[in-house]
């Protein structure tokens, strides 16, 4: 580690300063040779100085504003907050009230059927009284109460963060609460540490904010310890200090990867050594089918119970550095629009900050609907219905898994999902000229459709002969599309040598 490493909290206080003396050094050489230099190189080291400066301040002082972006430090609380306990008080006369008044609102009740898991014909009637969906059709903060109070149990009993203070937010899907998450920490010109592939909107939204990304190296586990440490040091050196390491742990997506238990560990102890955040994106923590292991297909033992999904961030986190986002999307459906964040009092405070004047943290209509299905269905019922999506994808990722085996073996290698939607192949004989280009032109020719890539690499121009696949459609759908598929990958593959057996074309 870097010396500074060592400058960290230790029995509740600061251990000697003269662990920062080579960091002060080589700021203060910095800024004395741009001194010397022209005025945008001096700019430019400036620049590299303050954010070396707020680094070292989140190692001495994690949980700090400094680990906040200017615009949270900026932004005004939301001054209904002071108001909203007296709205909600029925012996107050509100007079501050800027919406249609209650008897011209249209929804008098709802009622709407859900599938039963275990039944493909069976429905069940969820009824929304009067009352209820009258706040549906209020902002979220008076529609959130009964949703948000079912999610708290729920994240004490499935997650059990460690935080002392921690706390949950509701967001309006996961694509949002990462957005703000984005204006939560980071400045432009910030250092964000992502997986080598990861999330594509997330890239996408990085590049949009006018961060840096850097890129972590992964291998069948999921993001390596090692290869973190190895790049905290490289930006240390270079005057750089990372304020986030955004991560999909579970099911990561493009990799299918599940991190170990063991690396959790090693990778927030990293984290906090250098006073970086760690952003969690647990979105398909509740699709763990681990598809890669010997039982059968359908074998129910395979997946775990809520209390058995294994390790999180939030789980480890006595220094209020993780914020955790989960999302109903890939839990119950996508429409919804709804998910929640977990985090430290600090963190969840900045978080609804930015959300009052932006998302209000998602509709009301959708979270009084969501709180009654979950209300009715109960602890036992949402379970249920976790362990049939979960059988379901390992059902799907095997079929996929043996299509794969029949028809690309010679072009491609992959490793076996353990949790999430997508399957990641790798080509093993691209053609020098392979582009994604190349390859969408071929997939169109041949009538078959998979992600590039190279839309999951944080880094432009990056040639990636790579595809991700997902196992969501019909499995009979498989073979077709994997027979068309080997048309594309033939067409963008160097040809076997002579000496090595051609594929069967049969």
């Amino acid at each position: 580690m870097a010396d500074i490493s060592q400058a960290h909290i230790t029995n509740g206080g600061v251990s000697s300063s003269k662990h920062l003396a080579p960091d002060l050094s080589r700021l203060a050489s910095r800024l004395e040779a741009a001194g010397n230099a022209s005025e945008v190189e001096l700019r430019l080291a400036c620049r590299e100085v303050q954010q070396s400066l707020e680094g070292l301040a989140r190692g001495l002082m994690p949980g700090t504003a400094s680990d906040l972006s200017l615009r949270v430090q900026r932004q005004p609380e939301n001054p209904f907050d002071q108001l909203l306990p007296l709205m909600k008080d029925a012996s107050n006369v509100v007079l501050c009230k800027g919406v249609p008044p209650d008897e011209y609102l249209p929804l008098n009740t709802i009622c709407f059927t859900v599938k039963k898991w275990d039944s493909v014909d069976d429905v069940q009637t969820v009824n929304v009284d009067a009352a209820s969906t009258m706040l549906a059709q209020r902002y979220p903060a008076l529609a959130w109460g009964q949703l948000k109070s079912i999610l708290c149990e729920h994240t004490r009993s499935v997650c059990k963060p460690a935080a002392s203070d921690w706390a949950i937010a509701l967001s309006a899907g996961s694509m949002s609460a990462l957005d703000i998450a984005i204006a939560m920490f980071l400045n432009p010109g910030d250092t964000i540490l992502v997986e080598e592939f990861t999330f594509l909107a997330m890239i996408d939204a990085c590049v949009a904010a006018g961060v840096r990304l850097v890129p972590i190296s992964c291998d069948s586990s999921g993001l390596c310890p090692e290869s973190l440490e190895l790049v905290l040091r490289s930006e240390r050196s270079a005057g750089r200090v990372p304020k986030l390491l955004y991560t999909v742990p579970v099911g990561q997506n493009p990799l299918g990867t599940r991190l170990p238990a063991d690396r959790y560990q090693a990778i927030y102890d990293l984290c906090t050594e250098h006073g970086v955040v760690i952003l969690e994106d647990d979105a398909y923590f509740y699709q763990q089918h681990n598809a890669h292991d010997s039982l059968a297909d359908d074998d129910g033992s395979a997946v775990g119970d809520l209390e058995n999904l294994g390790a999180t961030f939030a789980a480890i986190d006595h220094k209020g550095l993780v914020f955790r986002l989960e999302s109903f999307a890939k839990m119950l459906a996508p429409g919804f629009r709804l998910g929640w964040v977990t985090g430290p009092k600090r963190f969840i405070e900045a978080y609804e900050k930015l959300c009052y004047i932006s998302t209000q943290q998602g509709s009301s209509l959708a979270m009084v609907c969501l709180a009654s299905l979950l209300s009715q269905w109960g602890r036992d019922g949402l379970q249920a219905q976790l362990r049939s999506l979960q059988l379901g994808l390992r059902r799907r990722c095997r079929a996929l898994l043996r299509a794969c085996e029949a028809h690309l073996s010679d072009l491609a290698t992959w490793a076996k999902p353990q949790a999430g939607m997508f399957l990641w192949l790798k080509m093993t004989r691209p053609t020098p000229t392979f582009s994604c280009e190349a390859l969408v032109e071929s997939m169109q020719r041949h009538g078959v459709v998979a992600m590039p890539g190279s839309f999951c690499s944080p880094e432009p121009g990056r040639a990636v002969p790579y595809l991700r696949l997902s196992f969501v459609t019909p499995e009979d759908s498989y073979p077709e599309g994997l027979r068309r598929l080997r048309k594309v990958l033939l067409e963008l593959s160097l040809p076997l040598k002579s000496s090595e057996e051609a594929y069967p074309s049969g």
